[in-house]
This record gives C-alpha cells, structure tokens and sequence, in this order.
C-alpha cells in the first residue's frame, strides 16, 4: 500500500518520464500497466511516474536484424499482431498469448513484465531464448545490453536514477531455428507453476545453439546451462533430447508454494522440457 503517495506525474515523452522520475525531490517509482502495484513492497514511495501514454514506448516494429518493442507496448499488442512472424515471433506470440486473461494481457507490458520480473512472469524466459536485448533510456542517451544482464542484477539495481527500460530487440531467427514455449498452471489464469521457452538453432543436422529457459519452478528466471551444453554440437536424437531434459531437471533449484511441491513440478518439469525441446527440434527441420 502506497501510503505516502502525494504525487502522479503523467509524462507524454521518454525525455519528460525520465526528468519526473529522477526529479530528485520525492521518492519516485515508475508504473505502466499497473498489474505488479498490488504486491510493491515499497511503502516509502512518495511519487508515480505513469508511463502509459508515452506513445514512443508502445510500437512493434523490425529492421534487418532485430523485431523491436517498444516496453510500453501490452503483451496483447504481441500477442495479435501479424508482424511477429519465424521462430522469435512465434515464441513471442505463444508466451504472450498464455499471459492470464485478456484484461490482463491489455494491461501487462513487454517491458514491466521484464522490469518486475516476479516467478511467474512469462516473458523472461521468452527474452532468455532468444538473446535479446534491452534498451535502456535516461533521456536521449541509452545504452544496449544483453537481457541476461537485466535479469541477473535485476532492473531495480541495475538501472540508473533516472533511467528506463524503453525497448525489448528480438533477434530474426529463420531456417534451421525451431522455437517452443510451455506453461504449466492450474487455470489459463492463475499464476505459473513451471514456464519454459526453449530454442534449438540447427547446422547440418546439429545443434549449433541450445537454449532452455525456465521460470516458476524456480525462485526466478534461469537458464539450464549444462543441459544445452549437452546439446550443443550433437544430433538432436530422441536419447540425446531425453538426456538433456533429465539434465535441466536435476540442475535447477526447484522452489515449492501451496500450489504443488517440489517432487511433482520436477517430474513434471523433465516431461516438459523434453517435449519443448523435441517440437523446437522438429521446427528447426522445416
């Protein structure tokens, strides 16, 4: 509960969102969809910048490199639209549209899911698969970095005063790339209980990259480092694949709450990932 609230800026620019945010005067947080405000923990702070109608921070958009979003933009925008195609689009896209319901999914953002990051957050691990990067924003200077960087020192800390996440780039993967994303929860709308995005990028029938992200069995996004080193520079056989989901299994953290224990998501868990990683096998060879 925001106790010591007085203030509610209402930028239009990233220039005007950062001044309000480093104005130096309140304690100041930032709020965009507003989902994650019922579980701040903060009750010290004093001003909101509301980042909601900073048209520049909502746009889905490519060049010949990356697809681009804007962190502004809500995950229902992702979800729908047809200019997320490939392998990263498709990612996208089913992470995107398994995020609770549609009120939500209007309100949840690329770069607030990212940005508070809580267990069951389902973008994460989406960015994780895919190496994407993040934009950071402190008025018209920014600065590129990789999205594991965000997720290890976590926004809060490693973001500047005044500083902003302003958008997600998405690498283009194509032929020889397959994608799969997975999500285990006890109703389309409650929180997770294991989230997976995995991704298999193939050169003469081997593994040049591996990738298992996961979330919500876990304390907070990972990465399954020793079972894509497993894969990597190997046939993709059904043995191997099997292997490599047994590996992820025993090499996480698992984390336990009222919803299963620690037993059943794990043997869950090595289910799942083998599946994921065999659909992102069986795309990778179309």
């Amino acid at each position: 509960m925001l106790k010591k609230l007085t203030r509610f800026y209402h930028p239009k620019t990233i220039e005007e969102a950062c001044l309000n945010l480093g104005n130096g005067e309140l304690k100041t947080a930032i709020i965009a969809g507003g989902t994650s405000e019922v579980l701040r923990q903060d009750n010290s702070i004093e001003a909101l910048v509301d980042i909601s109608n900073v048209k520049e921070l909502s746009y889905i958009s490519k060049d010949s490199v990356f697809y681009r979003i804007g962190a502004g933009t809500p995950v229902q925008d992702i979800y729908k639209t047809p200019a997320l195609t490939g392998p990263s689009g498709n990612l996208l896209k089913a992470a995107a549209g398994k995020i609770g319901s549609t009120l939500l999914r209007n309100s949840i953002t690329a770069g607030g899911n990212l940005a508070a990051m809580f267990p069951w957050s389902d973008l994460p691990v989406v960015y994780m698969a895919l190496d994407a990067e993040v934009v950071c924003r402190k008025g018209k200077p920014k600065r590129t970095v990789p999205v594991q960087t965000i997720i290890d020192k976590k926004a809060s800390q490693f973001l500047s005063a005044a500083e902003i996440i302003a958008e997600i780039a998405i690498p283009m993967y194509g032929k020889g790339t397959g994608t799969a994303f997975a999500k285990l929860a006890k109703t389309a709308n409650d929180y997770s209980m294991i989230t997976i995005a995995t991704r298999l990028t193939t050169r003469s029938g081997k593994v040049d990259q591996a990738r298992i992200a996961v979330n919500a069995i876990t304390a907070g996004p990972v990465r399954c480092i020793e079972a894509e080193k497993l894969l990597e520079g190997q046939k993709p056989t059904a043995e191997l694949i099997a292997a490599a989901a047994k590996k992820a299994a025993d090499s996480i953290t698992i984390r336990k709450d009222f919803r299963a224990s620690r037993e059943y998501r794990k043997e869950v868990f090595e289910v799942m990932v083998r599946r994921a990683l065999t659909e992102a096998h069986e795309k990778a060879g179309k």
